[in-house]
């Protein structure tokens, strides 16, 4: 059985709508288990915003959803689901700090990209195979994909354990020794978690923007998604371009493993990405699988997330409370007419009747 994915447009007013009602819900669950509503959110608000060093730690949490942002957002505007990225991006990953934990003595310049190539090749390879299935095999690429993130995590817990684990490790602690030190990307501002990574993140929105306005494969990526018949008429071959758009989502997500591991944790550990994924396909549902709208979702992902770390620090609540409020717009994001149920619709018509009715009045005036 096969499953034709088309994410149909998102917009504005329906992530806004969704984000309020989501993160409002949150705030009743928060009143009903005896806290105070008001100052946990105040607290989340500061800890994602209250000072330069929040924004930093805002910035840190965005960086690696850009690249698995960008990973879900290519998928959908190709017409495939990839419900993989975490397994690519663990895969990816481990790939890339064996590559830096043994060519110690390569200058930084070359080993630097020689890690984001390795695991970008780790990663589409990783992919490749809910893309043969749904191909090859006229079968969802959804099972098989998301079946082999456990694969991948339990796969690279086994390859660390037994054959890279770092001298000293006790209990059930997984991890590689750290790579090289030429490897690994320093804070942009001392005693600051944000790093040179988030540059290249932008980068990766930027390189999404290019492939889907300017170039001819782009073209080819939005038509097989949008109507894949029209396509093939107009002389496109659907599937290999649906297998390429998997092989690029699946090297973009490995991507992002990479430079996680750079940037932040300079060594592979086990469960180090926790739902990476998942929040990275988020972001591209919040921005309606467009370069900005990815980029401002990850933006808010990124705030949410810091902003959930010092709920838990400050206050009795669990950071589990910005999962809930994330489970909540996935819900309500996935309902395209939710702005006309609350009303937004009616509400916008009538403010932009007012504003057209005033500025008619104004040039009468005049």
């Amino acid at each position: 059985m096969n499953f034709e994915f088309r994410q149909k447009p998102i917009n504005l007013r329906t992530a806004l709508a969704a984000i309020f009602i989501g993160t409002l819900i949150g705030f009743i669950m928060v009143a009903l288990f005896g806290y105070n509503p008001v100052e946990v959110f105040a607290t989340l608000l500061k800890g994602a915003f209250g000072s330069t060093k929040n924004i930093a730690t805002s910035l840190r949490w965005a960086t690696p959803l850009m690249f698995t942002g960008v990973a879900a957002a290519l998928s959908f505007r190709g017409g495939m689901f990839n419900f993989g990225i975490d397994g690519q991006l663990y895969f990816g990953s481990l790939a890339a700090t064996i590559v830096g934990v043994t060519l110690t003595g390569v200058p930084g310049v070359i080993l630097i990209p020689m890690m984001m190539l390795t695991s970008m090749v780790c990663g589409a390879a990783w992919a490749f195979v809910p893309a043969f299935v749904r191909v090859k095999l006229n079968g969802s690429e959804i099972v098989p994909a998301l079946m082999m993130n456990y694969v991948a995590i339990h796969l690279t817990d086994y390859v660390v354990h037994y054959h890279f684990l770092a001298s000293g490790t006790n209990g059930d602690s997984l991890k590689t020794e750290r790579i090289a030190e030429q490897a690994q990307f320093s804070p942009l501002i001392s005693g600051y978690q944000l790093t040179g990574a988030i540059f290249i993140g932008l980068f990766v929105v930027l390189a999404f923007w290019w492939l889907m306005k300017k170039s001819k494969l782009g073209y080819g990526i939005s038509m097989s998604g949008m109507n894949p018949t029209f396509a093939r008429y107009g002389g496109i071959q659907v599937d290999r371009m649906r297998i390429l758009v998997m092989l690029l989502s699946g090297a973009l997500a490995g991507l992002g493993g990479a430079v996680e591991i750079m940037s932040m944790r300079w060594r592979f550990e086990s469960g180090f990405a926790p739902s990476f994924g998942n929040d990275g396909i988020l972001t591209a549902l919040l921005g309606s699988s467009t370069p900005l709208g990815t980029l401002i979702g990850a933006m808010f992902m990124g705030a949410l997330k810091a902003g959930s770390l010092a709920v838990e620090r400050y206050t009795d609540v669990s950071r589990s409370l910005a999962t809930v409020i994330q489970g909540l717009i996935i819900c309500f994001v996935s309902a395209r007419l939710i702005s006309r149920y609350i009303g937004f619709d009616k509400i916008a018509e009538k403010l932009s009747a007012v504003f057209r009715f005033n500025r008619k009045a104004g040039e009468k005036d005049a």
